[in-house]
This record gives C-alpha cells, structure tokens and sequence, in this order.
C-alpha cells in the first residue's frame, strides 16, 4: 500500500506530529508476500517528494526482506496485550514500578499486577524458542481441512 500525501502544514508541530508535518509519506507492508502482514514500514520525507514506482519497489521488497527479523523479534513479545507490551518497554528502561504507573496513569497495585503478569509471560519463553534460526520463526500457512 502506499499514500503518498503532499500537503502544505501552515502551522507544524514542532516535529511531535510526523504525520501531519511530513507532507510525503509511504507506506508498506511487512511480511511475506500473499501473507497478512506483520508490521508496517513509514518512509517519510519532509519536503514535497513524489515516490516513482522504484522507490515502491524498493519499500515494497524491504518490508518482505524485515519480515523474518519483524517475526522474531516480535515472537517472545507476541504473547502480551497492547498495555503490556508498554509495561515491558518501560521496563526495559529500567523504570520502577511506581515510575510505570505514573507513566501509563494506573494506580500502584494494577502497575505491579501488570508488570508480574508482563514478567511471567517472558519468563515462559524457553530457551529453545530463542535459539531458533530466523527461518523457522518465520509465519507458516496452515492449511484447513474439512
């Protein structure tokens, strides 16, 4: 997919809002071709810049070549919701629980249930499941039978 917006912003935000402030966008799909896509790649430009079908092309063959990486990164965190996978980036930053909390605007004990419930869903990924070679982390069709 690409959306390629060229528009005048009179007024930008100061750089908090790419969207609106970068007037060329692309977008492409991550992920394997004639698969649901994994994630999404945003190439942007902050002048006026028409993409010419080899810029497509080229987005378009960088998303299918991130896939494997997007998909291996993304298996150990595929297991956690919206809210905790935020909970686990900011763990990452080293952030106490009470940090968290006024961070994601939740009370003491919900944080620390949260960041328990984020904990023990990473402590169940094995080390074999990490071991594994990009290749096989790969999505594979399955096949339906009836």
């Amino acid at each position: 997919m690409v959306i390629n917006s060229v528009i005048e912003n009179p007024n930008p935000s100061l750089g908090y809002d790419w969207e609106l402030d970068w007037p060329a966008l692309l977008y492409a799909p991550v992920g394997e071709v004639g698969q649901r896509p994994i994630g999404l790649l945003i190439l942007g430009c902050r002048h006026d810049h028409w993409y010419s079908e080899e810029d497509v092309a080229y987005a378009t063959s960088l998303g299918a070549t991130l896939s494997p990486l997007v998909a291996a990164l993304r298996g150990p965190l595929g297991r956690l919701n919206e809210s905790e996978g935020e909970v686990a980036q900011l763990l990452s930053y080293g952030l106490s629980t009470q940090e968290i909390a006024r961070a994601i605007q939740v009370d003491d004990g919900k944080t620390r249930a949260m960041v328990e419930t984020v904990t023990r869903k990473l402590q169940a990924i094995e080390a074999d499941e990490l071991a594994q070679p990009l290749a096989d982390m790969r999505p594979r069709r399955r096949s339906f039978r009836l």
